[in-house]
């Protein structure tokens, strides 16, 4: 399989991580509500559609504890190096709860709560992502070869035993995101099922059937993304209906997969930064906040925003979100790259091409016939 056949799913998972750090620069608004309809949807359904289950069906116990550390030991130290950083800042800056309510919510496994609602660490993703992997995983190894109709029912009963757990248990939050995961296996499963008729060829049928169902996508997904209102299923927040989430999140990631092909193929340097870009997708992910709150923080109270805000709602936009693009992936590139350690603390493991000579460790050439993601690009499905 070439490389080339990949660069349009590369730049998919770029937009789509652009898009998370543009929706966590915005305050909610209309705008928001549009985007959240799709983005997180599209790094579940593109995670099925790039996951080699072939190769790793019969070997889950190794493929899992890879996923293991690559995802739970940054969301762990992570988590740490955060309640750390605000125990060091509190009070002179107040989440809306003391350090010690960040412990109970870190051993409850979702929140934490404020006075203003729920405040859930963008961090959820992360285990959210392991946890989906392992039902994924299990439902794949034991009903790959069965009919499709065993796979279908899992995958339209997920989410509604997802928000039955929120609804049935009458909690603002449930435990350890299990709702979340559900709903993410589902968008799993569909992306699996794409591939298993489509594999990894991009979603196109000709220019004229292209613009056919670009327009028409388009308008229905801004039709019910709006009519379902804002959504956040990390905050266990469904807007208004889970079954017309999972329709705008097939129909979003359609829209973004179709028009990451045809940038592909006209501009072809697109796909090249893309790689790069997304090369330090889990870095960028797990560093953006940080940029964008210190931003509100510095910055926020000055009146000079009040003045010149182009985006009333968010007068920080023009400001937080490229410099948290920019800054996360230089942290990531230039940073993290270089160190070891902190490649420990946010990828969970040491890259084999570290710029250091002595840590470099020959990488063998790939099998063309091996199709499975990187770890990096396993956030990057997100």
């Amino acid at each position: 399989m070439s490389e080339k056949r990949q660069d349009w799913i590369t730049i998919a998972k770029s937009v789509a991580l652009i898009l998370v750090i543009f929706i966590h620069s915005l305050f909610y608004d209309i705008l928001s509500v549009f985007l959240t309809g799709f983005v997180m949807p599209a790094f579940f359904m593109l995670y099925g559609v790039t996951h080699n289950s072939k190769k790793y069906r019969h070997d889950l116990r190794n493929y899992l504890a890879n996923r293991a550390r690559a995802l739970l030991i940054p969301y762990f130290v992570l988590s740490l190096l955060m309640l750390g950083m605000y125990a060091a800042f509190y009070p002179t800056v107040d989440l809306g709860f003391p350090p010690t309510d960040f412990i109970f919510w870190m051993i409850y496994g979702n929140g934490p709560m404020s006075s203003t609602g729920p405040r859930v660490s963008h961090l959820w993703f992360l285990r959210t992502m392991f946890f989906a992997i392992v039902l994924f995983s299990l439902v794949d190894r034991y009903l790959y070869d069965k009919p499709a109709i065993f796979r279908l029912i899992i995958l339209v009963i997920s989410p509604i035993i997802g928000v039955m757990l929120k609804y049935g248990t009458g909690v603002v939050l449930v435990p350890w995101s299990m709702d979340a995961i559900l709903i993410a296996l589902s968008f799993m499963l569909i992306g699996s099922e794409v591939r298993r008729r489509r594999h990894l060829l991009p979603w196109s049928v000709n220019p004229l059937v292209d613009v056919v169902g670009f327009v028409s996508a388009l308008a229905v997904y801004t039709v019910f993304s709006l009519g379902n209102g804002y959504v956040n299923i990390g905050e266990s927040n469904y807007g208004n209906s889970i079954i017309v989430y999972m329709f705008t999140g097939v129909l979003g990631t359609y829209i973004v997969c179709l028009l990451s092909y045809y940038a592909d193929k006209k501009f072809p340097v697109i796909g090249r930064g893309a790689t790069k870009f997304n090369k330090y997708g889990q870095e960028i992910y797990e560093t953006h906040p940080l940029v964008i709150q210190l931003n509100y923080e510095v910055l926020g109270s000055m009146p000079i925003w009040a003045a010149i805000a182009i985006y009333p709602p968010s007068p920080l936009l023009l400001i937080s979100f490229p410099l948290a693009t920019i800054l996360s992936y230089l942290w990531g590139s230039k940073v993290v790259s270089r160190s070891g350690y902190l490649q420990l603390m946010f990828l969970g493991f040491r890259r084999k091409d570290m710029t250091k000579p002595k840590l470099t460790v020959p990488v063998p050439e790939p099998d063309e016939n091996d199709e499975e993601e990187s770890v990096e690009e396993t956030i990057t499905d997100k």
